[in-house]
């Protein structure tokens, strides 16, 4: 599934979701992710060490 990530707008396969402790969900790519100073970045790099990712469930429906 292609997710568009919520700083630079690019669609992709690779967007990881995160859901803060607050509620709020964060989808960035990447690169985003890894290279940029927003703050939302900085908000989605330090929920990546908290280990908020969203891991989607693989299993499709027969």
């Amino acid at each position: 599934m292609r997710r568009k990530c919520n700083l630079c707008g690019q669609r992709s396969g690779s967007c990881n979701r995160y859901i803060l402790k607050n509620g709020q969900e964060i989808t960035i790519c990447p690169s985003c992710l890894a290279f940029s100073d927003d703050e939302t970045a900085k908000i989605a790099r330090q929920a990546h060490k908290e280990g908020l990712l969203v891991k989607e469930d693989i299993k499709r429906q027969k």
